[in-house]
């Protein structure tokens, strides 16, 4: 379900999907993109979280949004072909949302086969279902570009995190894999691991945590993976790199 009335015409920014794209990371990206040139397509469940996201974010550029949980299959095709139809092209897709599934999170022999269907569907099976949708139109863009949000639990073994975190490491492998099926094109693939941050999400799994970061300054940072898509500058990093947000707000190479 569309949130907003898109223009018809083949707009000369490029564009960019943000899945989740109404709070925490996904909307601080989206932000920072409308501030370097983007246009954008976002989506999220709730239609009130869609409406005031995309009244704040059109202060900043041109921004299409859709209602629906990106796990259905009608959701993510709407999301594909409405940007098509507002916007004429897609040249980057931001897999960003996700679920941590039952609060608080159980141990990964605690947690039931409907949880972690929730968790999988999500987190791992609808950036897949969207890339497929999403892909011929990626190859045609002049450079195209694919980030999946990942997590430190995808690499490290915390107790509660295990569902979580396999979903997020399962992501990791498809994009890494994408990324060396599309080595001949123009599509560059990378996951991020943006760290700890001041977010919802963040809060839900561990309300007493702290030093935070600020998802506007971890936003910062990953939006130069972008630099390539609004000029002639080269991708910082080869195709299917994990790349982690440092303290400093950095970006750099995790093996």
């Amino acid at each position: 379900m569309s949130n907003s009335t898109p223009s018809t015409s083949v707009v000369m920014n490029p564009v960019a999907i943000i899945t989740g794209g109404t709070q925490g990371l996904g909307f601080a990206l989206a932000k920072e993109l409308l501030r370097q040139g983007f246009a954008l397509s976002i989506c999220a469940r709730t239609n009130r979280d869609v409406e005031e996201a995309t009244q704040k974010l059109s202060a900043y550029g041109p921004v299409v949004s859709f209602v629906g949980d990106i796990a259905d299959d009608d959701v993510s095709r709407e999301l594909v072909e409405g940007t098509m139809r507002a916007f004429g092209r897609i040249d980057a897709v931001v897999n960003n949302a996700s679920t941590l599934g039952t609060l608080p999170m159980p141990g990964v022999l605690d947690s039931t086969p409907e949880n972690d269907h929730a968790v999988f569907s999500v987190n791992t099976l609808a950036p897949l279902q969207l890339l497929r949708k999403a892909a011929p139109h990626l190859l045609n863009a002049r450079h195209g570009l694919v980030v999946g949000l990942s997590s430190d639990a995808a690499t490290f073994g915390y107790p509660s995190w295990g569902i979580y975190g396999a979903s997020k490491a399962a992501l990791d492998l498809l994009h890494k894999t994408l990324a060396a099926e599309l080595s001949a094109t123009g599509v560059h693939v990378y996951s991020v691991d943006p760290g700890d941050m001041d977010t919802a999400m963040h809060r839900a799994a561990v309300p007493d945590a702290s030093g935070l970061a600020d998802p506007a300054r971890v936003a910062c940072g990953i939006s130069e993976l972008f630099a390539p898509l609004t000029g002639d500058r080269p991708f910082p990093f080869s195709s299917g790199a994990r790349i982690r947000v440092t303290d400093a707000f950095a970006l750099e190479v995790q093996a």
